[in-house]
């Protein structure tokens, strides 16, 4: 069974996007830890107490940011990824000031953001080096 929680150790979800975003697609940790994680909430899912997958959330007026997305590459496939953004995107249509959800999506994740209700908003932009898309979508 996996539990997905809002989680002030952001430690644990350090460790997953480490494993993510730096072991495994190269991105350098400075890029990952850019001074926002004490002030957004974090989604952490975890697997009889081990740490699997993250996501965090930001708000900016009317908009709640989605990022740093990132599941263990042992649980992919499992549907784990779709269920953190629908925990996020709960946690945020709970909050009456957001009206929209937003996110930047890696080119090859689009489809899954477009099936969770997102489309692309804008042009193409690298972020960390890799080609981003800015996807929306209404609370």
């Amino acid at each position: 069974m996996v539990d997905i929680i809002i989680t002030r150790d952001i430690a644990a979800c350090h460790s997953v996007r480490k494993a993510v975003f730096v072991e495994e697609q190269g991105i350098a940790l400075e890029e990952d830890l850019d001074g926002m994680d004490e002030i957004a909430t974090h989604l952490l899912a975890k697997h009889e107490g081990t740490p699997i997958g993250t996501a965090r959330m930001l708000e900016k007026g009317h908009i709640g940011k989605i990022g740093r997305l990132a599941v263990l590459k042992s649980h992919r496939g499992q549907g784990l990824g779709a269920a953190i953004m629908r925990a996020a995107l709960e946690e945020l249509g709970k909050r009456p000031h957001l009206s929209e959800a937003r996110l930047g999506a890696q080119i090859e994740a689009i489809a899954f953001y477009e099936a969770l209700g997102f489309t692309p908003h804008g042009d193409q932009f690298l972020d960390a080096g890799l080609p981003h898309q800015e996807m929306v979508r209404p609370l």
